[in-house]
């Protein structure tokens, strides 16, 4: 994993660094933020696509002055750096409107720009409509016409990009799988490569990626877990289960092993990408069917207890807990719940986790 192990803690060292490096050498790079922004139209526009970083312990007064409480952690931090004009290399940032907090800080960037208070790229909005309805599909197509537009991209192009997003998409669905089948592939391994894989170069990465999975080897692993809710800035709750003798062996949510839908794109058309996004938002699945992804994912991986971990700052994923835990409770899941909790998880969280895993591991 030597060439793999590089590449992941560069990135995570200096999340910007490959994609400053393009822009220099002459590129054109494109930020984005979220897991609803179709990557394939800003390749297909000739462009270096950056997943915008969540970095934790950031300095996020300049972003204290506009912010109110309720911006989720990872819209601050990417407020505070385009304030620090930490993105100013880019040529756009796109912003999803699936996601509350992200498409308020698109407004409130476009006002701070609008009086000179924020410098940077220019941002743009992804209409994308979540609703399981055929109003909402068409409108998610419109919206990434508008998209395409506004990148410049090209239909030429996005044979390419399509092919390229669905080798990563392949490889992290060979990653689930090797997971679930009890391969030697740790929870904060797995965290860290998927929290980097946006920031590399694709083609290095996706390679590195493919011959670590085909080195991974079948292993004892101690108490299976499933993670689920929002995802912390970095692997410390994956390392505090393996600490205890366990193993996250799925995550459930926002988490960076979910941000890519696996499943292909099938055709290299604009309705066809739209398509795949506009399915994969939590609004497109009805409460049942989330509960009911929930319980097969942990008949899958054959999973010996569940954590679910929300933010204070969440206010949709956490309507689900109840039928969540009615679904654990008839499988017979221990469950260990947490509400309203800090993003670095600095509250004692931790502390319970370890226990909770080290019981599970206990009672195997």
């Amino acid at each position: 994993m030597s060439e793999l192990n590089a590449l992941v803690g560069d990135a995570l060292r200096e999340p910007l660094a490959a994609a400053r490096a393009r822009a220099s050498a002459g590129a054109r790079v494109v930020g984005y933020a979220g897991t609803a922004v179709p990557v394939e139209v800003i390749l297909a526009s000739d462009a270096h696509p950056i997943r915008l970083p969540a970095v934790a312990n950031i300095d996020a007064t300049d972003a204290d002055r506009y912010l109110e409480s309720g911006f989720s952690p990872e819209s601050r931090s990417i407020a505070a750096q385009y304030l620090g004009g930490e993105f100013a290399f880019m040529d756009r940032v796109v912003f999803p409107r699936n996601n509350d907090s992200l498409q308020r800080l698109y407004y409130y960037i476009c006002e701070l720009q609008t009086r000179g208070l924020c410098p940077g790229p220019a941002p743009v909005i992804y209409e994308l409509a979540a609703l399981p309805r055929d109003s909402s599909i068409r409108y998610s197509r419109r919206a990434t016409e508008r998209l395409a537009a506004e990148l410049g991209t090209g239909t030429a192009n996005l044979r390419a990009a399509v092919d390229r997003r669905n080798r990563r998409r392949a490889l992290l669905a060979r990653a689930r799988r090797y997971r679930a089948q009890g391969r030697d592939l740790p929870g904060s391994a797995m965290d860290r490569i998927c929290r980097a894989a946006d920031l590399c170069d694709a083609d290095r990465f996706d390679d590195a990626f493919d011959r670590w999975l085909t080195a991974a080897a079948v292993r004892a692993a101690g108490a299976r877990v499933v993670l689920v809710g929002n995802g912390a800035p970095d692997d410390r709750i994956h390392r505090v289960v393996e600490a205890a003798g366990a193993e996250v062996v799925a995550e459930f949510g926002d988490h960076p092993a979910c941000f890519v839908r696996t499943d292909p794109v099938p055709d290299a058309t604009i309705e066809s990408i739209s398509d795949h996004y506009q399915a994969w938002s939590p609004g497109s699945a009805s409460l049942a069917e989330r509960v009911s992804r929930l319980a097969t994912l942990c008949a899958d991986v054959r999973a010996d207890g569940v954590i679910i971990w929300l933010l204070e700052q969440e206010d949709a994923r956490i309507w689900d807990v109840p039928a969540q835990l009615d679904a654990l409770a008839a499988a017979r899941l221990p469950v260990l719940t947490f509400t309203r909790r800090t993003w670095l998880a600095d509250d004692g969280a931790l502390d319970e986790i370890g226990a909770f895993s080290r019981r599970l591991a206990g009672g195997r």
